[in-house]
């Protein structure tokens, strides 16, 4: 079911009046069922229901057996086995088939022929998230960071949480134990934040993300036939492409799950506005980068160690990202490239700021400021290509090379990329409505503001008058039928 249609409202709908018509000791129990209802509802995920339930069930048993035992090889045969079962659905249904590639590819060397072997597999509905978090449950258990959880429906309707199974955010038991075991009384205020939430997020999904879309995919996908400036005008406005997709959808997250009572993990801190690439990751998917950071980082040993192996560590950790996103080389890649690009910047921080010093344009702090954030947002973009080239399927190496071509001046690069958006259909008012909502979102979002919070704190007519450009944008501009959100393939 996606979440961008009428079908998904009208079960929201029903959902949320359930939810607080029910006595408050019961929708936890409402809330399980329906996310259940949620992830039946595709014929493929009803067939993988075992996969959910078995994780969950495990998950929850060896995080009983930890928290009641005091014996320490004990403690860690169920978390390796907690771990095991988690990390083997994962790698199963994300990664078989390129395990078996590689396996062929072995065997070619030493002129043996294997067949590839294919299970025709097809990934649970939020498989990395409700993975990620049965495993955060489990590893804060052992680590006494969290108190067991004896009631099993509880921690399950916590793994299965609808508004979370999409694209996230990666929620933690500590944070949302208290909310499910006392569930809040209805709030008009709450209610009101959490609509406009959701709204706000299908403004950047269905008006901003997929309208952009329509050039990007239209590059990519023919990306050998197409010009440097039209490569490189692709390749800026995927990132932003790609964070009003996630970050939309996020947003209708979390306005879904404050209605209902919730509040989850912010996942997005204003991160155009960074000044340097770590900066920049500390504000980007908060709830993927602070899962890494906890449970991988700090178990290699962090920034508390030598140069040379925290350069490592950082490493590593962009490396597991890239994998966790697709069984791709690209991905990979991306992950290195955002590795690389990280590690030299932790490398010359203190040389970097020296110079800084003696740089004129550094003198004035908003000049400092502005030019960072371009200098990140070139950085970002340009390691995007390997992501984007993963998505639409092109030769990201190629499309490197194709950026440096057909540059004849700046005015003919301009006329180039305008005619493109013409045919992508992107003409007459759309370019000006996506470069005005586009400002718009990022003016509002400054500093990492709650949206919901701050419009509340507006007057009547500053307020109304967003509430009824929102709602034009998506009658009039919104691409309707391109509901796919990015990361939920992830």
């Amino acid at each position: 079911m996606s979440i961008t249609t009428l079908l998904f409202l009208g079960f929201f709908a029903a959902v949320a009046v359930l939810n607080y018509a029910l006595p408050r000791v019961v929708r936890p129990y409402f809330l399980l069922i329906a996310s259940y209802a949620f992830f039946c509802y595709t014929p493929e995920n009803r067939a993988l229901v075992p996969v959910l339930l078995g994780a969950t069930v495990v998950t929850w048993a060896c995080g009983l057996a930890i928290g009641n035992s005091k014996n320490k090889a004990v403690r860690i045969l169920f978390l390796l086995a907690a771990i095991l079962t988690a990390l083997g659905i994962l790698l199963f249904y994300k990664y078989w088939d390129l395990f078996d590639l590689g396996i062929v590819n072995l065997a070619g060397l030493f002129g043996q022929k294997v067949e590839p072997y294919s299970f025709n597999l097809i990934a649970p509905l939020g498989l990395s998230y409700f993975t990620f978090a049965s495993l955060s449950y489990t590893i804060d258990v052992f680590k006494r960071r969290c108190r067991v959880e004896p009631n099993l429906l509880h921690y399950a309707m916590f793994v299965s949480f609808f508004p979370t199974l999409v694209t996230g955010p990666i929620e933690r038991y500590p944070h949302l134990r208290p909310q499910i075991e006392k569930s809040r009384r209805f709030s008009y205020s709450r209610c009101a934040g959490g609509a406009f939430r959701m709204a706000w997020g299908y403004v950047k999904k269905m008006v901003l993300a997929d309208n952009l879309a329509l050039y990007v995919s239209f590059v990519y996908g023919d990306f050998s036939q197409m010009s440097g400036p039209n490569l490189l005008a692709a390749t800026f406005l995927f990132a932003l492409q790609l964070y009003m997709d996630f970050s939309g959808c996020c947003d209708i997250a979390l306005g879904a799950a404050r209605i209902l009572g919730y509040d989850l993990i912010e996942n997005f801190t204003s991160p155009f506005e960074a000044t340097s690439f770590g900066d920049f990751w500390r504000r980007w998917h908060i709830s993927m980068t602070g899962w890494f950071r906890d449970y991988i980082y700090f178990s290699l040993g962090g920034s508390r160690c030598g140069k040379a192996r925290h350069l490592l560590n950082l490493m590593i950790i962009f490396i597991v990202s890239g994998l966790w996103h697709g069984a791709d080389w690209r991905y990979l890649m991306w992950g290195f490239a955002c590795g690389a690009v990280s590690v030299l910047s932790a490398a010359t921080r203190r040389p970097r700021a020296a110079i800084a010093r003696y740089n004129p344009l550094y003198r004035a702090d908003f000049a400092r400021r502005w030019i960072q954030r371009i200098i990140v947002w070139v950085l970002f973009a340009g390691t995007l290509v390997f992501f984007a080239s993963a998505l639409y399927n092109a030769d990201p190496y190629a499309v490197y090379t194709g950026i440096t071509k057909g540059w004849s001046g700046l005015e003919p690069a301009w006329k180039d990329v305008t005619g493109l958006l013409v045919d992508c259909g992107l003409d007459g008012r759309l370019p000006v409505m996506l470069t005005c909502g586009t400002l718009i979102v990022f003016a509002v979002e400054s500093g990492g503001r709650n949206v919901a919070k701050w419009v509340r704190q507006q007057n009547f007519v500053l307020r109304w008058t967003l509430y009824y450009a929102m709602g034009a944008a998506i009658l009039f501009f919104a691409v309707f039928g391109q509901s796919a959100f990015i990361y939920q393939n992830y």
